[in-house]
């Protein structure tokens, strides 16, 4: 005699997805809809596990944002990209980056210079370092800033 496999509920399936970690509405919604579920029992699921307080973007994004910007890593254009892809609201994250924001910036930037170049012996170092901070999201001011203070050792 065979086991027969029941398959999980939508709202079973969200369960042991968050328990693994938080998700966005949107991010659950699409591993859903990939399990085949139907988009009214997905509806419905998102629904029960917002009124539960189980999901709340606005605090996620907030916490996601903070904890990228706080690990100090990555430039506010990459977290920004970030926190889009996992499916928060555009305007939501806008809100949240700082009017102060150059100071990190430049300290990302040189933090990643520090991590990757260990000298500037190579003569083609600023270019390197240009395309290297480029590719990572900052912009032309932050990366000659970033350039100079690690030529200055600082």
């Amino acid at each position: 005699m065979t086991a027969m496999k029941i398959k999980k509920t939508a709202l079973m399936k969200a369960a042991d997805l968050l328990a693994y970690r938080e998700h966005s509405e949107a991010e659950l919604k699409r591993k859903l809809l990939a399990r085949k579920y139907e988009a009214t029992e997905v509806d419905e699921t998102i629904d029960k596990l917002k009124q539960h307080n189980y999901l709340d973007d606005e605090e996620l994004c907030r916490q996601q944002f903070e904890n990228f910007y706080a690990e100090g890593k990555l430039s506010v254009r990459q977290i920004f990209a970030k926190l889009i892809q996992r499916g928060f609201d555009k305007d939501f994250i806008e809100q949240l980056i700082p009017e102060d924001f150059y100071e990190h910036e430049l300290q990302a930037a040189t933090l990643a210079l520090t991590k990757k170049f260990k000298t500037i012996d190579d003569k083609n170092f600023r270019a390197k370092a240009w395309q290297f901070l480029s590719g990572r999201g900052f912009d032309g001011e932050i990366i000659s800033a970033a350039v100079e203070n690690f030529s200055k050792g600082d």
